[in-house]
């Protein structure tokens, strides 16, 4: 899935660059700017939202017809190291050169797969309306998930339970939002719309996710710059040992609004674990019970006036021991606003019946 994430990317970007190399040369003829100062600004980087160095534009990627791999590879790196701020570590992971079963793709299949490209073009005046490349992106997140089966269940959670935890923490401008297992993204991004629809302005939400595998991290950083995203704080670590949002002073980052679906039932291991004071109660290592490790989390980084609504597995809510003083701690403390039953088989990868938790400060 990554090489046709990698692909349309890379189109878009390309095809926006040349949208917009058009549009600067245009303006700078008709101020009568002399050709070498036009020539001079069309290879200035700041003119552009990504620049898009030659190796990596559709011009050239087109025509390769030998080492197509290699030539892509080369497009991707290029175009990661000349927008580095934002695009550091997304793209050079990907290698069309990496053996599928016991052999490479070879030119021709891939070359084939360019010619496909071809035939989209991805210019803002291709598109129906604004976010139509985000809707592109989220619809084959969508159609990876189905055919990944147990595997989604890492990177997709369906667009109706997502809804309903944006509906239920009702996010308002000038918020901040976070997700600690951000996935593909699909949270933030529809914070982001439910904003929009409600008229407020989405570029005053400060939208921050964190993500422990590495490829769905980068679909998520590539699925936040074509939704429009391009100030998403995305994060690659274990949440749970290394969380990454820190505030001035070395503390965690708190925040207005916390959504997730943490990975259910997991192990995880306390050695070495940083900012161990966001646990009051610890769970057992072994034995899949991190879930209410991860509610902790989310409680710790939630401001004192903030509110979050997450799923869980059912379990949680039943039973005994290290759980039954954890979920002790949460009603004490007043947090618990409402436990919401979901039916089962909504879940990629798991027919447990599941819930989502909503916590109110």
């Amino acid at each position: 899935k990554e090489y046709i994430f990698g692909m349309l990317f890379l189109k878009r970007m390309s095809d926006l660059f040349d949208q917009e190399r058009e549009k600067l040369e245009r303006d700078l003829r008709a101020r009568g700017m002399a050709e070498d100062v036009v020539q001079a600004q069309l290879r200035n980087p700041d003119k552009f939202t990504f620049y898009v160095p030659e190796e990596a534009r559709w011009e050239k990627i087109r025509h390769l017809k030998v080492n197509v791999g290699s030539g892509l590879n080369k497009a991707l790196e290029a175009l990661e190291d000349a927008n580095v701020d934002a695009l550091e570590d997304v793209l050079k992971h990907i290698n069309f050169n990496r053996k599928i079963g016991q052999r490479t793709l070879d030119d021709d299949t891939l070359s084939n797969f360019v010619q496909n490209f071809e035939k989209i073009p991805l210019r803002d005046e291709n598109f129906e309306f604004p976010d139509l490349l985000g809707a592109a992106y989220e619809y084959l997140i969508k159609f990876f998930a189905d055919s990944a089966g147990k595997k989604a269940g890492e990177f997709y959670t369906p667009a109706d339970v997502v809804r309903c935890l944006v509906e239920i923490v009702d996010p308002q401008p000038g918020m901040s939002i976070y997700d600690p297992t951000c996935g593909s993204g699909g949270m933030l991004i529809q914070t982001r719309d439910y904003v929009r629809e409600c008229g407020g302005n989405p570029k005053d939400l400060a939208v921050a996710g964190q993500e422990s595998i590495g490829t769905t991290w980068s679909i998520c950083k590539m699925n936040m710059l074509l939704h429009g995203i391009p100030d998403a704080d995305i994060r690659q670590e274990d949440t749970l040992r290394k969380p990454q949002h820190k505030a001035e002073g070395g503390e965690l980052a708190r925040f207005d609004r916390v959504l997730a679906n943490p990975p259910f039932s997991q192990n995880y291991i306390r050695k070495d674990m940083e900012y161990p004071g966001r646990f009051q109660v610890w769970l057992p290592e072994k034995g899949k019970k991190a879930d209410l490790m991860f509610v902790q989390h989310m409680l710790a980084v939630l401001k004192a006036d903030g509110k979050m609504a997450t799923v869980m597995p059912h379990g949680v809510l039943f039973r005994g021991g290290e759980e039954k003083e954890a979920r002790k701690h949460f009603i004490q403390r007043g947090w618990l606003e409402a436990v919401i039953g979901l039916p089962a088989g909504l879940f990629y990868g798991t027919g447990i019946p599941a819930c989502v938790l909503v916590f109110d400060k």
